[in-house]
């Protein structure tokens, strides 16, 4: 969807590095050890990330977890205007790694298992893990790796195209507090991008009508297949229904905010290819087109190198992918994904049950 500038956005300064709220650990390598080793012990114990008695345990588990890393997180919790969190320096065996695969329902490797434990840990110590129906067959935790015929899709697994910033599902209300990422392949070091508000640079004029609901944002492409909702989309366990609502939401979506919370930490949610303002609503159109061209101006690449493991803050910043070229020989870009939620009953409307942690 082209958004059209109406009104001149007044151009934001190049991104400087104090402008890039990324909060960092180093791990030591007997750190990095430990919670690799600590990782393995759960998934021995437990089996997979998804078993309700590893649910249940995760926050205890957690606190197995190297001590600087707990304290990076709680600090990284009451921080409202961070970007992003990274945790460097994690161990990674490539040469047990196995090929990256070609297609996310071959991605649940043996091999891999363990790196998506440690993931799964990293993110309970920010909130509570979750899934969705009709999302890679609702698992808890997710494979990002180029997909042959996906290269220039609206998909994470598009290569040759730009995946373009955005707030992951913000079609939904729904949505993950924190988006995790661990990188156990990147040959060519692709870079993550980022982007945000910068509060003392958005007019009060645009300031007013973001924060009104004369928006809609459609559901992603993640959530359906290329000619629409339906089981191929990559869940063959999402019952109809959960295709049938989002259906629903694609021909009448609801008017939101793009802008809430506190005028020095806005929190933002808007998907640039999946966003539009409501019909007739010249205002609105004009509004989002300062905001996309204020979000593109600031974006920033986060280069995401093995053993990185980086937590995006959903809430005030949006994310993406920079191009690359897919090899298709085994040695490509294969990241691990999780989402975080800061309350889960919020979410309970749309899951079966208290235990279930699969949005659908």
């Amino acid at each position: 969807m082209s958004v059209k500038t109406l009104r001149q956005a007044p151009g934001p300064d190049p991104v400087r590095a104090d402008t890039a709220r990324i909060l960092r650990h180093a791990l030591t390598p007997q750190d990095a050890r430990a919670a690799l080793n600590h990782a393995r012990r759960c998934l021995g114990s437990y089996g997979s990330v998804s078993a309700p008695r590893f649910l249940a345990d995760a926050r205890m588990l957690a606190s197995g977890l190297p001590l600087a890393v707990r304290e990076l997180m709680d600090a990284a919790r009451l921080d409202d205007r961070k970007h992003a969190v990274m945790i460097t320096g994690n161990v990674v065996a490539d040469g047990e790694l196995g090929p990256t695969p070609a297609h996310w329902r071959e991605a649940d490797t043996e091999d891999s298992r363990v790196y998506g434990m440690l993931l799964a840990l990293y993110a309970t110590l920010l909130g509570d893990i979750v899934g969705w129906a009709t999302q890679q067959a609702g698992r808890l935790i997710a494979d990002v790796l180029p997909t042959p015929g996906d290269e220039d899709k609206i998909l994470n697994s598009c290569s040759s195209r730009e995946l373009v910033w955005h707030t992951e599902d913000a079609f939904s209300p729904y949505r993950a507090e924190y988006v995790g990422l661990s990188c156990l392949r990147s040959p060519d070091a692709t870079p993550t991008t980022l982007s945000s508000v910068r509060p003392g640079l958005v007019p009060q004029w645009a300031r007013d009508v973001l924060r009104q609901p004369r928006f809609e944002i459609l559901p992603d492409n993640a959530h359906s297949g290329p000619d629409g909702p339906g089981p191929s989309a990559g869940s063959s366990t999402a019952s109809p229904q959960a295709f049938d609502r989002l259906d629903r939401l694609r021909r009448e979506p609801p008017a939101v905010a793009l802008l809430d919370g506190a005028p020095d930490a806005p929190v933002l949610r808007i998907d640039r290819d999946f966003v539009r303002a409501r019909e007739g609503d010249a205002e609105a159109a004009e509004a989002l087109a300062w905001l996309v061209a204020h979000l593109d101006a600031n974006l920033y690449d986060l280069p995401m190198r093995v053993g990185d493991v980086c937590f995006i803050d959903n809430r005030t910043s949006v994310h993406g992918r920079r191009p690359f070229r897919a090899r298709y020989d085994g040695t490509d870009r294969w990241l691990k994904r999780v989402n975080a939620v800061c309350d889960l009953r919020r979410s309970r409307p749309a899951r079966s049950c208290a235990d279930d942690r699969v949005i659908g």
